[in-house]
């Protein structure tokens, strides 16, 4: 034995098997590999995907745009090793590309990056018309538009509103500002108990038709206070005196400063009411001119009435036995 690892060709002969095989081994894992790799990779899918955002490149200090859609649908097909991970992460970008565009109408292509080269990728609408305006800016009053103000109880009345700000900033196409007609904050009062205090309300933009606008807004909402209350209403007051005067006096004028008083009370009550009439002034004791307290009478179902009580100057002379 020996003998036989000392002849130089038996060493040889053996050093040549074992590169055959080691040869062997790394060239049949290879084409494994190579193989497995084939079959996944050959075999060709198709995704589909929809509501992809649609960014828009533009100079937006300088210009406005119009017409875009708001998404599109991506279609990917090629290797699902390839398709699987943008499916799942969509970490790509679908886009149009306006900065070499000035104002006017254009058909452009839809773009995409960050999808591989592996990739078929289609995208639909692949072409689309955007409009493209210069901009501009105009300042609007904002008025207040109530919701479910019916459902507001009946003795409650709505103030005015305070509004901050009283504008706002509205930019758009010159086309866009000349179609604003009306600018609202919305108020839904329908569950109100008081008035409605700081209350965020956001800001719409309406034409002439009632249609929203589609135009930019700064801010896009205002603090809004609205008053409500009990519903109130100044209505005038006369006197009449009432019962006999002792013997030898007569009344001359009843007056007073207050000429109104102050009622609440259900809305379709106060309607009816317009002035209190020949409030009686008793003047049964009177004997001679002075200040007397007249109480208000409250009519049915008015709740209150301010002042209660009024201050009358009751004015009598006296009579001899020939004028009476």
């Amino acid at each position: 034995m020996d003998n036989l690892f000392r002849n130089k060709w038996f060493i040889r002969i053996i050093s040549l098997l074992l590169a055959v095989l080691l040869w062997v081994s790394i060239n049949v894992d290879d084409n494994m590999d190579s193989d497995s790799q084939w079959f996944n990779d050959t075999s060709s899918v198709t995704e589909v995907m929809n509501d992809i955002p649609l960014e828009v490149q533009f100079d937006s200090e300088e210009y406005v745009v119009s017409g875009l859609p708001q998404n599109v649908t991506v279609s990917v097909e090629g290797p699902n090793s390839a398709v699987a991970p943008v499916v799942r992460q969509q970490n790509f970008t679908a886009f149009v590309d306006l900065n070499d565009l000035g104002p006017g109408t254009h058909e452009v292509n839809v773009q995409h990056s960050g999808i591989s080269n592996q990739l078929s990728v289609d995208i639909e609408p692949q072409v689309v018309e955007v409009t493209i305006e210069e901009k501009e800016s105009q300042d609007f009053p904002v008025n207040i538009d109530y919701i479910n103000e019916s459902e507001i109880e009946n003795d409650f009345t709505i103030g005015d509103a305070a509004i901050e700000p009283e504008e706002v900033t509205i930019t758009g196409s010159s086309e866009a500002i000349d179609r604003v007609a009306s600018v609202k904050a919305i108020i839904d009062v329908g569950e109100a108990e008081g008035t409605l205090e700081d209350i965020e309300a956001p800001v719409k933009v309406y034409d002439s038709q009632g249609n929203e606008l589609n135009v930019l807004l700064d801010p896009t909402t205002v603090d809004v206070t609205v008053p409500i209350t009990k519903s109130e209403k100044d209505v005038s007051v006369s006197f009449e005196p009432e019962g006999d005067t002792p013997e030898g006096v007569e009344v001359d004028s009843i007056t007073s400063e207050t000429d109104s008083v102050t009622i609440t009370g259900p809305n379709d009550v106060l309607a009816e009411i317009d002035n209190f009439d020949d409030i009686p002034v008793d003047v049964s004791d009177i004997s001679e001119s002075g200040t007397v307290e007249v109480d208000i009478p409250l009519p049915d179902d008015v709740s209150a009435v301010e002042p209660e009580t009024v201050e009358v100057e009751v004015e009598v002379e006296e009579v001899t036995d020939e004028q009476q």
